[in-house]
């Protein structure tokens, strides 16, 4: 008996139309995914700032201080010439701004730009990016510990948002020697809220969650000086010091390297003697080892009673500020100082 097969299965006509739904439904995930991100990313950017400054009583005067700065002019309305401190912790707790604009206010109008944890990149970088913007003070005076002016290390991505002008990525990757990833992060921390502060909202939220973490971080904070070798201090002061004069030249201002008082040997002796030889003033109105122990809060920053007498010493220096306009002259190279 002939016998034939015949295949009953019907062809799937819904198979190209259940394809092409999956397709769709994954474009529209993707879509969906890409938004979600998207939206986040906005809200971290406009949120940032206000959750930093709602966290951050430092975040609020920092804030408060560097529109203080942008506004700058060589002399005020009622013709005083203005004085702008910059610099680190060392500053904020060594000298007390309200007694010394009290007692200069006849004189000069001082503004204070503080912030905690940099070094000499940081205020190099910091101060070029001003001066590029126009901020004009008269004089502007870097208080720095000799070991942080030969510091290579800045703040990060925080120094990249509030110091670092895009146009000196190419110096900051030399000066302190990036390497490819923080370099895009350094490119991207600056355009960005988020990635410039998270540190600092990490911080806040560690400070509100670790009972007395503030106590406990002053204990363990490395206050030692990060370059030991005086050679190698002193050669970096031969590189920076020209860099902070070329500065002062092009933009007609006077800058002055301030020295806190140290309770170890710093080698400031050598380094204002550096400055000396090119025209940069360096202050050093404690020489080392000067302040007894007992002037200071943790070894490194003075307490209420050493910055007292720190800035009576400093509101003198400041006195003998040569009146007139800063007139640019051409600065020793670091090459004619070394020999």
């Amino acid at each position: 008996m002939h016998l034939s097969t015949s295949n009953s299965r019907k062809p799937d006509v819904r198979a190209p139309a259940a394809e092409q739904d999956r397709t769709v439904n994954a474009r529209t995930g993707i879509v969906v995914l890409l938004a979600g991100l998207v939206f986040i990313f906005v809200g971290l950017e406009v949120t940032a700032p206000v959750i930093l400054a709602h966290l951050s009583q430092t975040e609020r005067r920092i804030t408060g201080e560097m529109r203080e700065v942008r506004s700058l002019h060589p002399v005020t309305a009622d013709g005083r010439p203005t004085v702008l401190l910059v610099g680190n912790s060392l500053l904020l707790e060594g000298v007390q701004m309200d007694n010394l604009r009290s007692s200069l206010a006849s004189q000069y109008a001082v503004t204070r730009l503080g912030i905690e944890q940099t070094h000499y990149l940081d205020w190099y970088f910091g101060i070029r990016r001003f001066l590029e913007e126009g901020v004009r003070p008269n004089t502007i005076i870097v208080s720095l510990a000799t070991d942080q002016l030969a510091s290579g290390l800045t703040l990060d991505e925080s120094f990249a948002r509030r110091q670092m002008a895009m146009r000196d990525l190419p110096l900051v990757i030399r000066e302190a020697n990036l390497d490819r990833t923080t370099t895009s992060s350094f490119f991207l921390a600056h355009w960005s809220n988020w990635l410039g502060e998270k540190a600092f909202i990490r911080q806040c939220v560690t400070i509100l969650l670790v009972p007395n973490f503030r106590q406990l971080a002053g204990r363990i904070a490395d206050h030692g000086p990060h370059v030991n070798d005086p050679n190698v201090l002193l050669n970096m002061a031969k590189q920076r010091l020209p860099e902070l004069r070329q500065l002062a030249d092009e933009y007609h201002v006077r800058i002055v390297l301030l020295v806190p008082p140290s309770l170890r040997e710093d080698h400031s002796g050598e380094i204002q003697q550096l400055g000396t030889q090119i025209g940069l003033p360096v202050w050093v109105p404690s020489p080392p080892g000067e302040f007894e122990r007992q002037l200071y809060r943790d070894g490194f920053h003075l307490n209420k009673e050493g910055a007292q007498i720190f800035t009576d010493r400093l509101s003198q220096q400041i006195r003998g500020i040569p009146a007139g306009t800063v007139v640019s002259t051409k600065a020793t190279s670091s090459s004619e100082i070394s020999q």
